[in-house]
């Protein structure tokens, strides 16, 4: 209730009661209506009371409308019981808990009616499908727990326009050519990966099964083991499902074409039919499934604004709503239903990278936070569970104790990079593909103008049980390879870095239809490397040595000369820092050239250094005058403001280490402007700074 008229976005007239006051008073409620940013985010049957000073949310209301409060030390969350999500926050401030309405997030929250009908929401919720996928689902009640409300966007999805881009339709036939699942399985092994997966598997074996499209994915180390994999996998779904393998189709790929599974096939009375050479639209529907999964994963990832470590995760998901959610043609079911004989229950799915508080499991005093912030990582291969990245902690757990707020995710990333981050594995040529199979899938693309660069088809991994499907153990994290020099340096070895078209301890590259997707999910790296020995086999961080050494050439800071007689040559060293975000994410990899300033000699190398530093008494004082007189302040930052100062002393520092100049190796470098790490570089700034203002 509150007593300002002006906060309603609608009115209606009330009458007949009155609320009592701490002071024994009375107020007439005159109006009841609803208070928020628009129609779509409002807090319903709120009351206009005469004469209330203060604007007051019942704690009752909430819980009567289906939502649970719970109160920590500073702040206080209304999670709806239903969908898990968090619909409103308030902040203690002294001894009272308050709601701002203007910061909630742009989402539909009607906070005293359901909030879990938002079409945008489930979209997110299902991978970013179709609206008209979503329509089928809910029309054909081929799932359980999606609201029956009509689905329809006002307006692009930004993510999906990112992420995805329409093609040419397949040809296609009108008739099933199986008639129970497992009777045919399609097989593609791609690989090598630019990257080793952190359990050191470069190869992905993909299984699709013909009559329901149900899909799994096995990774490997190497294509010896694609034979024990695939007789595992038999074995384990020939039990599950009670039936027998009939046939398999594949390319031939000498992991495929060879004495073990020709000898295993004729025991188990299995018919292998293989692709014509150089013709991947006979084995067409594995490689269709390829792409419908990396570009769910790709927009997964921008609009979850997740950075691209999380690719394994993100594949993973994918893969588990498309067994679930995509409806097979001429069928009209899910992989799920056909696969298992019951329709899938889709009402846990929450939106990949959301925001979300996972309950604290460790000893906790009566007044700790019983919950940590975590972000939504998709769903347990073991048990009914949800994977999220404990933030406090920094570790992967799976827990059914989570509170979700799906209004919340990281901020969605403008993917402009190209194939920065992972080395090449040879050229691909992303072919177009018109498969003489069946029907393709109901595509679970947004129908909008999707432009976007070819990419490489994507891969992820899932499990046939009900239970939810997430990466295993060898999928969180990838590494890096050996990476190119930088432009404009040459990095010194044997061979530079440059003339090589591979990484030759990887072997001959035989298909690299993932080369681009892995690329484009290359990430920033975790680890702040010690010294540039251990640097320079990361690209990021080479890229930022680079960027390093670009400012130095925009700013004039040095030029080279012959190595001078009788003058103190002081060394250089590199320094590597990870720059996090508000959400304790890695956005960026800094590294900052620095001069051994513990090498300088005084009266020869510097003289004065002291530089004056404003007192945190000073600026507090001049922020509270401002505050009290009505006055505006200015706040600014100078990048690499120490390169702006002006030396007075002759300072000659070494090449930087790794990034000599190839012509003139013996040469150093005469600093015209200050370094960080010398001893006179504060005071030099300070005089550059004081002149101009």
């Amino acid at each position: 209730m509150t007593g300002d008229k002006s906060l309603f976005l609608s009115l209606r007239p009330f009458s007949g009661g009155k609320v009592t006051f701490g002071d024994n008073s009375k107020g007439e409620i005159i109006a009841v209506g609803k208070i928020g940013k628009s129609p779509d985010h409002a807090i319903d049957n709120v009351f206009l009371v005469k004469g209330l000073k203060f604007n007051l949310l019942s704690i009752s209301q909430f819980c009567d409308r289906g939502n649970s409060v719970v109160f920590d030390h500073n702040v206080c969350r209304i999670v709806n019981n239903e969908s898990q999500q968090v619909i409103l926050e308030g902040k203690r401030l002294e001894n009272t808990y308050k709601v701002d309405l203007d910061l909630l997030p742009s989402i539909s929250l009607t906070c005293l009616s359901v909030i879990d009908n938002d079409p945008l929401l489930w979209h997110k919720r299902l991978g970013h499908a179709s609206f008209s996928l979503i329509n089928k689902l809910k029309n054909n009640e081929l799932v359980v727990g999606l609201p029956k409300i009509k689905y329809s966007l006002d307006h692009i999805c930004s993510a999906c326009a990112t992420g995805k881009q329409s093609r040419s339709s397949f040809k296609t036939k009108n008739f099933v050519s199986t008639s129970k699942p497992i009777e045919l399985i399609h097989m593609d092994l791609c690989g090598p990966m630019s990257v080793r997966s952190r359990g050191n598997k470069e190869y992905v074996l993909v299984i699709v099964d013909d009559f329901s499209r149900f899909t799994w994915t096995i990774f490997l180390a190497s294509k010896k083991d694609t034979f024990n994999e695939f007789v595992v996998f038999v074995r384990k779904i020939e039990h599950q499902t009670g039936l027998h393998l009939i046939k398999i189709r594949s390319d031939h790929g000498t992991e495929f074409d060879n004495s073990l599974f020709e000898e295993f096939c004729k025991e188990r009375g299995i018919d292998h039919n293989f692709s014509a050479p150089r013709t991947p639209q006979q084995n067409g529907v594995v490689e269709r499934k390829n792409r419908t999964l990396e570009d769910m994963t790709r927009t997964m990832l921008i609009s979850s604004g997740l950075a691209r470590n999380f690719w394994a995760e993100a594949l993973n998901t994918a893969c588990y709503i498309i067994n679930r959610a995509m409806i097979r043609p001429l069928l009209g079911k899910t992989p799920y239903e056909l696969l298992k004989g019951r329709k899938p229950n889709i009402s846990h799915l929450r939106t990949f990278g959301c925001k979300c508080f996972v309950h604290n499991n460790d000893n906790i005093g009566k007044f700790d936070a019983r919950s940590d912030e975590a972000i939504f990582l998709g769903y347990s291969t073991h048990s009914k569970a949800y994977k999220v990245l404990n933030k406090r902690t920094q570790c992967v757990e799976e827990s059914i104790h989570i509170i979700f707020d799906e209004a919340l995710s990281l901020k969605p990333r403008q993917d402009d990079e190209g194939d920065i981050g992972i080395l090449r594995k040879g050229n691909h040529s992303h072919e177009h593909i018109e498969t003489s199979h069946d029907q393709t899938e109901e595509s679970l693309d947004n129908e909008q103008n999707e432009p976007r660069t070819e990419e490489g088809p994507g891969l992820t991994t899932t499990n046939p049980s009900e239970e939810p499907a997430g990466p295993g153990p060898d999928t969180l994290y990838e590494f890096v390879d050996q990476p190119n020099a930088p432009r404009g340096w040459k990095h010194h070895r044997s061979h530079p870095l440059d003339n090589l078209l591979t990484d030759l301890n990887q072997g001959v590259t035989t298909r690299s239809k993932l080369r681009n997707f892995c690329t484009f999910f290359a990430y920033l790296s975790l680890i702040e490397p010690e010294n540039h020995e251990v640097a320079l086999s990361d690209i990021d961080r080479v890229l930022a040595m680079q960027e390093e050494l670009n400012q130095f050439e925009r700013n004039k800071v040095w030029h080279l000369e012959p190595r001078p007689e009788n003058k103190t040559v002081i060394g250089l060293k590199w320094v590597f820092k990870n720059k996090l975000d508000e959400h304790g994410q890695i956005t960026r990899n800094k590294a900052r050239l620095v001069v051994k300033g513990y090498n300088q000699q005084e009266g020869i190398d510097f003289n004065e250094t002291f530089a004056p530093v404003a007192r945190l008494e000073a600026i507090r004082m001049l922020i509270a005058f401002a505050a009290h007189m009505g006055f505006t302040l200015h706040q600014m930052d100078v990048k690499t403001a120490f390169l702006n100062g002006y030396l007075k002393e002759e300072v000659y520092v070494e090449q930087p280490p790794e990034f000599e100049n190839p012509d003139l190796p013996n040469h150093v470098f005469k600093l015209d402007k200050a370094l960080y790490g010398l001893k006179q570089a504060p005071r030099a700034w300070y005089e550059r700074l004081s002149k101009f203002l």
